[in-house]
């Protein structure tokens, strides 16, 4: 039974989990899709290879957290300059 999902995943996040759970995924976990449908790992050769029907519980509770950039907390610390200046510099530094 191939791991999949409709839900987008996070996978290094997913990857972290996976292994947690005793998941093989030494050498990544990858998408059919753009971070969602079957979930898979790959093999010393880089062929695709199906995760194990036990890691299908890991990704249904995957709960993707957002990625933060450690500049955007120097920029929310800094008190000399305005919120408009603080959201354009963040403006620069864009995730996703």
């Amino acid at each position: 039974m191939a791991v999949t999902t409709d839900a987008t995943i996070r996978p290094d996040q997913l990857e972290t989990e996976l292994t947690n759970a005793g998941v093989d995924v030494s050498r990544g976990v990858g998408t059919s899709g753009a971070r969602t449908g079957t979930i898979h790992t790959y093999d010393a050769d880089g062929h695709i290879v199906d995760l194990p029907d036990e890691a299908q519980s890991v990704v249904d509770s995957h709960d993707p957290q957002p990625v933060v950039d450690p500049r955007i907390a120097v920029i929310d610390a800094m008190d000399s300059i305005s919120d408009a200046d603080k959201a354009a510099l963040k403006s620069l530094f864009p995730i996703g």
